[in-house]
Formats: C-alpha cells, structure tokens, sequence
C-alpha cells in the first residue's frame, strides 16, 4: 500500500503543482497572443508591402477589431455585410504552359570549332571496376561553356565526355566538371558579371543584354 502523506505535504505539492500549472497557462496565452498578431498583420495595419497581402486584401475598414466595430457602430451596419476581400478575377485558359507548336525558339547555339577541347576519359567500369583504359569510347558527348575572351568574340571551351561499353554490358559516361550542365551554356565568369551589373548598379535586363551585345 503507498503510505498516505500528511495533509500540510499534500497542500504544498497541490499549491506547487497549481503555480506551476499557472505558469504554463500564462506563457501559452502569451503564445497564442503573439501567434495571432502574427497572423493578423497586413500592408494596413503593419510595415508589411502591399504585395504580402496576395489576394487576400485586408478591408480598409478592418484595420483593427476595435476600430471596424466602432465604425460599424457609427454607421449602424453589421461587419459581415462588408464586401469580401477581391479574388483573382484571371481564369485558367486550359493551354499548356510554355511554347507552343510552331514557336520559333531561341537559345545559345554550340559553335562547330571551339577555341578549347577538354576531353574527360573513363578509367574503370562503374560497375564491375574493371579497367577501361585500354578501350575504344563508343561516342562523346559533348557541352559546350562560353565565357568572355577577345574583345567582341567569347571562347568556347568544349568538354568530350568518353562514352565506354565494359564487357559486362555496363554504359559508362565521364562526368562532367561541377556545373556544366547544359549543351551550351555561359560560364561562371559571365554570370557572375551579370548578377553584378543588375543586383550591385541596378542596371535592368535589357541594359545588361545590351551591354553583353556591345562587348
């Protein structure tokens, strides 16, 4: 049997445990408190854009609980008679996103003699680990990297990956350096330069186009 304990004991454990009981109350009160300001905070009420808002537009006479019931005190209206927060008026077309059948498209085109070939071997089968240094690559593939080189021309770097087929049927690829990843692509040095004219001098896109053009 558990021995009974004295009733001062008991009184001080049930007057501990209730303050502490109290404590927890308090702080989760302050919680919801700070979690409900939170959320309720728009281009209004707050320092927050207008564009945070979505298409949730807060009511220009619902800027705070108090206010919109005086308000609605003064005008004798009932708040739920409030028109709703505008939608998107913008409904789907049914199309398919991207080009369509017959866009003539335009991206950056692999030239036929690059300035620089870089070719990538396959030493060993992914697989079997076997040597492959001694066999013929199938194919190559090919990715092409520009970056500024001569005034007015770009180099073309171009990067052979070996193709290889081991005799255990295994396909293997040379990989490619860390972020070539395109069929033709600008190089690191080019996108760097323009992320620096349009993020650090402001310069919009088509200023930046045509700054690349002019070089």
């Amino acid at each position: 049997m558990i021995p009974e304990l004295p009733a001062t004991m008991s009184a001080e454990i049930l007057l501990k445990e209730n303050a502490e009981l109290r404590m927890r109350v308090a702080c989760l009160e302050e919680r919801c408190r700070e979690l409900e300001e939170k959320v309720g905070k728009n281009s209004q009420n707050s320092s927050k854009p207008p564009s945070s808002d979505g298409y949730q537009k807060p009511c220009k006479n619902s800027n705070s609980p108090d206010h919109s019931d005086d308000l609605s005190a003064d005008k004798g209206t009932d708040p739920s008679d409030e028109k709703p927060n505008p939608k998107s008026l913008r409904q789907s077309s049914g199309n398919k996103a991207g080009g369509k059948k017959g866009h003539q498209g335009t991206c950056l085109k692999q030239v036929d003699i690059p300035d620089y070939i870089e070719y990538l071997p396959v030493k060993e089968c992914n697989k079997c680990q076997a040597s492959l240094l001694d066999s013929e690559p199938v194919k190559y593939i090919e990715r092409q990297v520009f970056e500024p080189g001569r005034p007015g021309e770009f180099e073309v770097t171009a990067h052979r990956a070996e193709v290889k087929i081991c005799t255990c049927g295994c396909r293997n690829q040379a990989e490619f350096p860390e972020g070539v990843t395109a069929a033709a692509q600008y190089g690191s040095a080019t996108q760097a330069m323009a992320v620096y004219l349009n993020q650090y001098h402001f310069l919009p896109f088509k200023r930046v186009s045509e700054y690349f053009n002019t070089l």
